[in-house]
């Protein structure tokens, strides 16, 4: 299968010259698995000694905690790259479990011997921009949780959510479950604030989909 497409929207090869790209691929043994909903990719304290792209559906990255309790982390889409913090580590030690959150595909790019190849150094380079990005992805989750109020919670991360996407209509790439995990408040308190502010018309909601509809201090 033709791989280069989908590592280019990566951005693994952001730095390489087009004409160059598929040398550059070369470069890399590449292997793509397949995982049932909920299969574990990765566990805590896996080593992560590969790059690893989502190919097809998203994968989360969540921690357990000893009292049964979950936080997601973070959703990784189709195209991006998850896991490159443990990779570019010196242990290459996960945190966290990385599992799929749907069926999913992913791309393993494990570096050849050579690693001293004519295009390391925009890869690296290309590496490092991304390990910069997953850091602003955790700046943003600090100011979620940083709010008190769930309403709050629920309005900063929406708000990111818009930033990004350059519209107030979004689509959450969680379940409900999964949202109330992720900003770490209780599902039945989370729906209940969901449903108080589409009734008040701050938002409005249907499946993953949601609007907002009123301006807030963080918009």
């Amino acid at each position: 299968m033709d791989y280069l497409e989908l590592v280019k929207t990566s951005g693994l090869l952001r730095y390489v010259k087009e004409g160059d790209h598929k040398e550059a691929l070369g470069q890399f043994d590449i292997i793509e698995r397949s995982y049932p909903k909920g299969k574990v990719v990765f566990g805590e304290d896996d080593v992560i000694d590969r790059i690893c792209i989502v190919a097809h559906g998203s994968i989360r990255s969540e921690k357990t905690y000893p009292d049964g309790d979950v936080h997601i982390v973070s959703v990784f889409q189709e195209g991006e790259i998850f896991g490159l913090e443990v990779f570019m580590s010196q242990k290459k030690t996960a945190p966290v479990d990385f599992l799929a959150n749907e069926v999913c595909r992913v791309l393993f790019l494990s570096v050849r011997e050579d690693r001293s190849g004519p295009h390391m150094v925009a890869l690296r380079r290309a590496l490092a921009e991304q390990l910069a990005d997953d850091n602003i992805r955790k700046a943003h989750k600090i100011e979620i949780l940083a709010e008190r109020g769930l309403r709050d919670r629920v309005m900063v991360y929406l708000d990111i959510l818009a930033r990004k996407s350059g519209s107030n209509e979004i689509t959450v790439p969680m379940s409900r479950e999964q949202l109330s995990q992720y900003l770490c408040v209780n599902r039945s308190a989370l729906s209940n604030a969901l449903n108080q502010m589409k009734r008040e018309g701050i938002i409005d909601f249907r499946g993953h989909t949601f609007r907002i509809l009123k301006k807030s201090r963080y918009i």
